[in-house]
């Protein structure tokens, strides 16, 4: 599929849906008529009605339930920010999950299909599922301030997304020095006195015996991210704890974590929804100047359109039935 200009998209949903579903038993399948359109079920009112194929290659049974979500069919290109709005409740979030593998146990895709990069996903199991969160797609999940760790600083949270994600974006040259002496550019500070910092001793005293420190190549790529996400500051940035930072600030550096894999493609799940007026301003600014910095093609999903339309090259409307409208 290309749209007018030639290009393919990086995205492509098609007729999804999303049902509840249980374990079965099959009693017979068919191949789809479609070459590569795998396993399927066989006629709707036969003895195979109401089973699927899981991921997992066990039989699944859909439940009496309507679904949560139907014929969603959209399609993001490469360099795009897209939009994705529509009433709480509609299916945006069940959407994203689905595009990462990430639903939660009981509920599956039932129809339809899932195109990443020309390669249907649906049918991979959790370890291509994993992979491709590794290296190709990052979710920033609907309020995932409570995603950082609070007894963590920023540094160590950081790092362990490099060591995760094999730091594809640090440069050659600073690859090959990963396991060099740790830095000695640590922002050095004062000790005031009270509670807090008697506090960040304690913590910092726990970091230390779990052998977290972080080297020279490391500290310099974990500032590139955080400036490139906002921050003038970052050395302070990396000795904060969470609980020493904004809200605004906090979903800053959760951008940098995600970042830190290298996505292609960015799905930010409601990423304003905790934020004032002006930090949201301020992140939805900064996913543009991500889009160009980093050549990110980004799946913006919110329910307040006229905000995200502001930075949107396209807005895609879901109705409560799962329709789309742009």
């Amino acid at each position: 599929m290309k749209d007018g200009t030639g290009r393919k998209p990086l995205l492509h949903v098609e007729h999804l849906e999303i049902c509840r579903i249980g374990t079965g038993t099959a009693v017979r399948t068919e191949t789809g008529a479609k070459a590569g359109a795998g396993t399927r079920i066989g006629a709707a009112t036969g003895e195979g009605a109401g089973r699927k194929p899981g991921a997992n290659g066990k039989i699944m049974r859909i439940s009496g339930n309507q679904p949560l979500l139907r014929d969603v069919s959209f399609t993001v290109y490469p360099g795009e920010i897209v939009a994705l709005t529509g009433p709480s409740g509609c299916g945006k979030s069940l959407t994203a999950h689905a595009i990462v593998g990430m639903l939660e146990p009981g509920i599956g895709i039932t129809r339809g299909h899932i195109h990443y990069n020309g390669e249907d996903i649906v049918p991979f199991d959790e370890r291509r599922w994993q992979r491709l969160r590794r290296e190709d797609i990052a979710l920033l999940i609907q309020q995932s301030l409570s995603g950082l760790n609070p007894i963590r600083t920023v540094r160590t949270q950081l790092t362990d997304t490099l060591r995760l994600h094999g730091r594809r974006w640090m440069p050659p040259d600073q690859k090959g020095r990963a396991d060099a002496a740790p830095s000695l550019a640590v922002l050095q500070q004062a000790a005031p006195q009270g509670v807090l910092p008697q506090v960040r001793q304690v913590l910092s005293w726990i970091a230390r015996m779990a052998g977290g420190r972080v080297t020279q190549a490391q500290e310099a790529y974990l500032c590139s991210l955080l400036r490139k996400v906002g921050f003038a500051d970052p050395e302070h940035v990396l000795s904060s704890y969470p609980f020493e930072l904004s809200g605004g600030m906090c979903q800053r550096v959760l951008l940098a974590v995600m970042l830190g894999s290298g996505p292609r493609l960015f799905i930010a799940d409601e990423p304003t929804t905790a934020l004032d007026v002006i930090n949201r301003d301020k992140v939805l600014a900064l996913f543009q100047q991500l889009r160009e910095d980093l050549d990110l093609t980004i799946l913006l999903i919110s329910h307040d359109r006229q905000g995200v339309s502001r930075v949107a090259d396209r807005v895609l409307e879901m109705s409560p039935e799962g329709r789309m409208r742009e």
